[in-house]
């Protein structure tokens, strides 16, 4: 029973509502707003539950989640120039789309492995350590704290094979730690600053902390994460994209963005970032200069040892045979010979630099091949002329030359090997930095306001949702519409739910003394209006009836038809009527309760049995005007004393005696003791409940009635709590527990 009265538009007896009711073909498409607002009232307190349990929730994750900040860098790249082609429009057109790809490109160097990869390895990224705290609250309570729980790992070298598993240092007090593996088993003891060693499962480890502070006892996790693992999660944190660029032009500024729980080292990473890809450019672009000096390099040990024999063997030869000087003619073979051999080995030099790019038959290498073997050819007519001088010129201008050539070399290649080094110091690649990162501390997220607001429409949403599921999972009829528009069965009235009622049925049932009626306790509940306008309804229906007598009875237990029979009973009392209260339910009545009555005993059981005269077991009650006839003792089987004439006669005498008789009668449904008394009584009402009925049992009881002639004269609706449309409809059996328990009176 509700606090607000939901009344019938078609029946005086039914106050007022607003709003237009259902019909048979139109109420599936109705819609009425206040009544569905009317739902959402019903349901206020799930969806406030929902609603404070996601703010909760939402308000838990917003201070409990780690802050993540963004740090930004500037970069910019430059077009490498093409002058391949001559023609201005394809110059024209292959600008525009080298600058169209040209940063993309970039970007995928950004965000390579090689540069990536080498971020990792210079910072240490690939170590992870971590304090052990309580989930959420720890971590909470440690980011807020003025002296964090915090380890600095300076370095921590493991074989690869140990990457992934988590080791364990605890703080010991003092300044000392402990390592820890994965079992728990202790590997070694040491201080921040000092490298120690140890080793697991015969794989050695070592490890340097740099900073440690906690509380004695605190423990944290260390492992090293796989690179793989690591510059994956560096490039998801990682985001680059092209700045003031149009549809035609490309700008060539890269902004680079890196988001990171700490921004002072969000920055040094994205700074190293920013600094390894500049130098992979470098590198990029000083790749052949750097291959030639190594080659260089390699060259100059073999071609100095070649001088300095070359030098003690013209020496030695000199001492040896007292020369000192050559002729006039042997020094211009000598120069000859020296400048001859200086072109060929520049040449054979050139010769093994195209080989590294061409093929033995490629046009460039035919051409030094061809200036090889012209120079050569020079070379020997020279040393045919030399043959002409005296043996002892001869030797000396062959060793003076020979020297002079690995001389010459030996200089030539001093000369390019300080080139390509200068070349490589003053290499400038075609990107430079514009803005390095600078921490930043202002969290991009969680963004909490944000966050708020989406979880209070969640809990919203949420709460509604299990409103409308409820109220759709709900069999029973919650419009005594639908009993009208489906059944055709009038809605005499609708009487809300009542709290005092609440209070009375707690006192019947702890078989308090005294009088436990609405009627009585509190007149002016808009329940006992509802009675009242029922009470005119019947005055004047049954005005002209053969008899009072009026039976009140519902589909199943609980749904309140003795509530209706001893309050309606007590209202026509109120209006002057003399009134019997007949207590009907031979199994399972107790209306002695509602009077105070001590016990059962003399009642309609003794008078149906023959042992009793009806006007000797009437008790008066403390209302004026009202009788009550109570079951007696609970016979075995009461339906054979309802089918017999002792119940005709008696109804035939007390309707003569009385103004109105109403019967409280056993539901219809789990026993036919109400049809046999509804046999001599004038009107029937039906009592249903708000929400405890489907259309189907409602339409049985109908049909089961159905044979009394019009008698029905009704449905009472009972315990209504909030106005509804429509519901769910189904099969439903009909499963009752009516009997009589022992220990009952």
């Amino acid at each position: 029973m509700n606090n607000e009265m939901t009344p019938d538009p078609r029946h005086p007896a039914a106050p007022q509502r607003h709003g237009p009711g259902p019909d048979s073909s139109s109420r599936g498409a109705e819609f009425n707003l206040s009544e569905a607002f009317a739902n959402l009232w019903e349901g206020r307190g799930l969806i406030l539950g929902s609603l404070l349990l996601f703010v909760t929730v939402g308000l838990i994750y917003v201070f409990a989640a780690t802050p993540v900040y963004q740090v930004e860098g500037l970069l910019q790249t430059e077009v490498p120039k093409s002058y391949g082609s001559q023609n201005q429009e394809f110059t024209k057109m292959e600008g525009v789309y080298t600058q169209l790809t040209v940063a993309q490109g970039e970007i995928e160097i950004i965000k390579s492995n090689l540069v990536l990869g080498r971020v990792v390895s210079n910072l240490g990224l690939d170590v992870e350590c971590a304090p052990v705290l309580m989930p959420v609250i720890g971590r909470m309570l440690n980011r807020n704290s003025r002296t964090p729980a915090r380890l600095d790992i300076e370095a921590f070298e493991v074989p690869d094979k140990l990457r992934g598993i988590v080791f364990k240092v605890t703080a010991l007090g003092g300044g000392v730690y402990r390592l820890s593996g994965p079992d728990g088993s202790e590997l070694v003891q040491g201080r921040p600053g000092e490298r120690v060693s140890a080793s697991w499962n015969g794989m050695p480890m070592r490890l340097k902390v740099r900073n440690l502070r906690g509380k004695t006892g605190q423990v944290f996790t260390l492992s090293m994460t796989p690179i793989v693992d690591c510059i994956t999660n560096l490039r998801l944190a990682l985001s680059v994209e092209e700045r003031g660029k149009n549809m035609n032009q490309s700008s060539n500024i890269l902004g680079l963005s890196l988001q990171a729980p700490d921004p002072e080292q969000g920055a040094l990473i994205l700074n190293e970032i920013l600094n390894q890809y500049v130098r992979q450019s470098i590198e990029r672009k000083a790749g052949d200069s750097s291959k030639a000096l190594a080659l260089l390099q390699s060259q100059r040990p073999a071609l100095q040892q070649q001088l300095s024999e070359a030098e003690s063997r013209l020496n030695e030869y000199r001492r040896q045979n007292a020369a000192v000087d050559i002729a006039q003619e042997g020094n211009l073979f000598l120069q000859q010979g020296a400048n001859l051999e200086a072109q060929i080995s520049t040449l054979k030099q050139r010769r093994q630099e195209l080989l590294r790019t061409y093929t033995e038959h490629s046009d460039l290498v035919t051409t030094t091949d061809q200036q090889i073997a012209h120079l050569q050819a020079e070379a020997n007519k020279v040393n045919s002329r030399v043959t002409g001088l005296p043996r002892t010129q001869q030797e000396i201008v062959r060793l003076t030359r020979d020297a002079q050539v690995k001389s010459e070399m030996y200089t030539s290649l001093l000369t390019s090997i300080q080139q390509l080094q200068n070349t490589l110091a003053g290499a400038v690649g075609n990107a430079h930095v514009v803005d390095y990162a600078i921490p930043a501390y202002d969290a991009v997220a969680p963004k909490k306001k944000v966050l708020m607001v989406l979880f209070t429409f969640i809990g919203l949403v949420v709460g509604v949702g299990l409103t409308v599921a409820r109220r759709l999972m709900r069999r029973g009829i919650q419009d005594h519409r639908i009993i009208e528009a489906k059944l055709g069965l009038p809605i005499l009235v609708t009487i809300p739910h009542s709290e005092g009622q609440k209070n009375f049925d707690k006192q019947i049932s702890k078989k308090s003394p005294g009088i436990h009626l609405l009627a009585v306790g509190d007149p002016e509940d808009i329940a006992t209006e509802s009675l009242r306008s029922l009470r005119t309804l019947l005055h004047f229906t049954m005005e002209k009836a053969e008899n009072r007598i009026i039976l009140v009875t519902g589909p199943s237990p609980e749904v309140g038809k003795s509530f209706v029979s001893t309050n309606l009973a007590t209202v026509f009392a109120q209006g002057g009527a003399r009134v019997l209260l007949v207590d009907g339910d031979l199994r399972r009545g107790k209306l002695h309760r509602t009077f105070g009555a001590k016990g059962r005993a003399g009642g309609l059981a003794e008078i149906l049995a023959g042992r009793a005269d009806w006007k000797s077991q009437i008790k008066e009650t403390m209302v004026p005007g009202l009788s009550l006839l109570s079951t007696g003792i609970l016979p075995p089987d009461p339906l054979v004393l309802l089918m017999s004439a002792k119940y005709a006669e008696f109804a035939a005498q007390v309707s003569e005696a009385f103004d109105f008789v109403i019967i409280d009668a056993p539901p219809i449904l789990p026993v036919s003791d109400a049809t046999v008394l509804g046999a001599k009584a004038e009107s029937i009402l039906l009592v249903a409940k708000y929400g405890a009925h489907p259309l189907e049992e409602i339409r049985t009881c109908q049909s089961r009635l159905k044979h009394l002639e019009g008698k029905l004269k009704g449905c009472v609706f009972n315990d209504i709590e909030l106005v509804k449309v429509g519901g769910l409809y189904g099969y439903y059996r009909y499963e009752f527990d009516y009997k009589y328990r022992r220990g009952e009176s």
